[in-house]
C-alpha cells in the first residue's frame, strides 16, 4: 500500500436492531441527536465472519480455533499447531497470517514460559508478547444520516422462561423502522507495513463490508435481516501528509415531499447530495475517489465527475 485514505460506506436498515447494546439489548442511541450509533466491533465482526465463511480466510478472533472466545492462549496455540502450513514459530508471523490481524491488529500476550510450550515440528515458538496496531480503523460509533424515533416491539415465545410457568414468555424491544447509517473508516500505510497488508487484503475487506452487512455471515440473523449496502466510498490522498477537514460530513440526506427525518421508510423517501464530496476532488490533496454501489442513480451521478473511478467487488 502506497497511499492514506478514508472510507465511507453506506447502509440501510429497516424495522430492525443494527446494534444492540450488549448489557440490554437495546438499538445504541444518540437521545439528543435522535440518531442510531453502529460501533466499529460491529462492523468488524461482519467483515470477519464473511471472510471466515464465505471467502474461507484464515481469522484469528474468532470462534472455529478449537478454542474459547476469551482464551487467547488456547487459540495461538490451536492455530500455530494446527493451522501453519509455513511451519511458523515466531508467534508474530503466525498472527500476521491472519487477514484479521493485518486488517484490524491483534495482540498476544503469552509470557516467554507459555510461549515456548508451544511447539511446531519439534520447535520451540518465540516472540510471543506482541501487538500489532490496525492499520484499518473505523470510528467508535458511528451515527446515522438520520434522525430515528425508536419503535416498541412486542413478541412471545413458545418456551417457558420458567419450568414452573405453562405458558411462553413475552419480550418487548425496541425496533429502529427506518435509518441510512454511514460507516468512517482510515487506512494508514505506514501502519500497514508493520502488519502486511496488502491491496488484495483491503479489497476482500470491501467485499466483506458490502455482502458482510447486506445479508451474508452474521448479518443473516433475526435482528439484522433487512439490511442493503447502498454506497461504498474510498477517498484517496495524494500524499500521506494530505488531509480533507469533515470527510464524514460530506454526503447529505435530503427527505423528499417535506418529510421529516423520521418519517423516512425506504431511498424513495430522500435523496442523496455528494455536491461536498464532488468539490474536494478540485483540491489537490484528493488524488482520487474510488466507489462501488449497485444503485444506478448513484452510479450515474458520481461516474460523470473527474477523479471517481467505479470499482468492481
Amino acid at each position: 500500500m502506497e497511499k492514506k485514505s478514508e472510507i465511507l460506506f453506506l447502509y440501510e436498515t429497516s424495522y430492525n436492531i443494527p446494534n444492540g447494546d450488549p448489557f440490554t439489548g437495546e438499538q445504541r442511541y444518540d437521545e439528543e441527536t435522535k440518531k442510531i450509533l453502529v460501533s466499529d466491533v460491529r462492523i468488524k465482526r461482519y467483515v470477519r465472519t464473511y471472510l471466515e465463511e464465505i471467502k474461507k480466510c484464515h481469522i484469528y478472533v474468532s470462534e472455529n480455533t478449537g478454542a474459547g472466545k476469551t482464551d487467547s492462549k488456547g487459540v495461538l496455540k490451536w492455530i500455530a499447531e494446527n493451522r501453519n502450513p509455513k511451519g511458523l514459530i515466531d508467534i508474530g508471523e503466525i498472527l500476521k497470517e491472519q487477514i484479521d490481524v493485518r486488517l484490524f491488529g491483534g495482540i498476544s500476550t503469552l509470557n516467554d514460559e507459555d510461549t515456548k510450550k508451544i511447539s511446531v515440528n519439534g520447535h520451540k515458538c518465540i516472540n510471543g508478547h506482541i501487538q500489532f496496531t490496525g492499520p484499518v480503523q473505523f470510528a467508535l460509533l458511528n451515527p446515522s444520516l438520520n434522525e430515528v424515533n425508536l419503535r416498541m416491539h412486542q413478541n412471545t415465545t413458545h418456551f417457558t422462561s420458567d419450568a414452573n410457568n405453562t405458558q411462553g414468555s413475552i419480550g418487548t424491544t425496541t425496533l429502529v423502522p427506518y435509518s441510512l447509517i454511514q460507516i468512517h473508516g482510515w487506512i494508514n500505510p505506514k501502519v500497514a507495513e508493520e502488519t502486511g497488508l496488502t491491496e488484495d487484503d483491503i479489497n476482500l475487506m470491501f467485499e466483506g463490508l458490502w455482502y458482510g452487512t447486506s445479508g451474508d455471515g452474521s448479518s443473516h440473523s433475526r435482528s439484522k435481516i433487512g439490511q442493503n449496502s447502498v454506497a461504498l466510498l474510498e477517498i484517496v490522498y495524494a500524499g500521506n501528509n494530505k488531509k480533507i477537514y469533515g470527510v464524514d460530513r460530506l454526503i447529505q440526506l435530503k427527505p423528499k415531499n417535506n418529510k421529516k427525518d423520521e418519517e423516512l421508510r425506504s431511498m424513495d423517501d430522500y435523496e442523496l447530495d455528494f455536491s461536498e464530496l464532488v468539490k474536494i476532488t478540485s483540491t489537490d490533496k484528493v488524488e482520487k475517489i474510488r466507489f462501488y454501489t449497485e444503485i444506478e442513480s448513484i452510479k450515474s451521478d458520481l461516474s460523470k465527475h473527474e477523479k471517481f473511478e467505479a470499482i468492481k467487488l
